[in-house]
């Protein structure tokens, strides 16, 4: 089965635990407009820019990221309030909504595949499967292809195996394998792809933009990932992001979420690899 580093397998865990007894207590905060942020990792690097791009508006504004929660985890925070703000990557479950939540869709960025190795490009749903099955286990060169995977119940390898249904069977048989490597969240998996010599795994076109990552994404099927061909369709996989607020969020979360609605705020999302809603869905919701 896949392993992991050790010290970064309970992260997420830690990361929860840690929220749960912030949210017993209330703490006086350091800053009447210091906004506790955290959620799928896919969205930290763009929203850090954003809320930069907002202190330039509103010089007292602070964010203060809470890391590894991924989306689940950060909806979980926003709900018991130990976070004002949180990103995801799913829509909310019902039972989640129904506890006063709301998620306001900022964009879509392109899910891919990514590695740091120099020239390659381009692959091939049936080369994807063939790496992930083990039937290639090397690239053009001759270097060891080192998977990274998602663990099984994550959505990106959820989202990896609908690239087809020989994709999803090697994406299965890959679980399975003995002395897998398996990044737990979003930025541990691309640190990973960065370090292992001949790196592949998933990442998200917002995270390798918005972190200036080394590491770059592949075309597939010789469709490349581009704004352009996430919106016109010809690139279909894609992630929809959300920031999740509770509807009595505090005024300073609600003018923060106006802001990435704006001119402004919309330029620094197309920047960092976002197809964007229309206007009007992002800045109406925070209302």
């Amino acid at each position: 089965m896949p392993t992991s580093p050790p010290p970064r397998t309970l992260l997420r865990l830690a990361a929860l635990a840690w929220l749960l007894v912030l949210g017993l207590f209330v703490f006086p905060s350091a800053h009447a407009d210091t906004l506790r942020f955290g959620g799928t990792g896919s969205a930290i690097g763009t929203i850090k820019r954003l809320a930069q791009a907002f202190q330039q508006v509103e010089p007292g504004f602070q964010l203060e990221l809470v890391p590894n929660l991924g989306s689940s985890g950060g909806i979980k925070a926003v709900g018991s309030g130990a976070i004002q703000l949180g990103a995801a990557s799913r829509p909310l479950k019902a039972e989640e909504a129904a506890t006063g939540l709301r998620a306001v869709e900022y964009g879509r960025t392109a899910f891919v595949l990514a590695t740091a190795k120099d020239g390659v490009q381009n692959l091939t749903r049936r080369e994807v499967a063939d790496l992930y099955a083990g039937r290639q286990a090397r690239w053009p060169d001759g270097q060891p292809v080192r998977l990274v995977l998602r663990p099984a119940s994550d959505a990106d390898a959820s989202q990896l195996a609908s690239f087809s249904p020989e994709v999803k069977l090697a994406v299965e048989a890959a679980q399975a394998r003995e002395g897998m490597v398996l990044g737990m969240t979003d930025q541990e998996t691309v640190d990973v792809i960065e370090r292992l010599p001949g790196g592949l795994g998933t990442a998200s076109m917002a995270l390798l933009l918005s972190e200036q990552r080394r590491a770059h994404a592949l075309a597939i099927d010789s469709v490349a990932p581009t704004l352009a061909n996430v919106e016109n369709g010809r690139y279909p996989y894609t992630k929809t992001m959300l920031l999740v607020l509770r509807a009595d969020a505090p005024a300073a979360v609600n003018r923060f979420v106006a802001f990435i609605g704006s001119a402004a705020g919309r330029r620094l999302l197309a920047e960092t690899g976002h197809v964007l809603p229309v206007p009007a869905a992002t800045t109406a919701a925070a209302r």
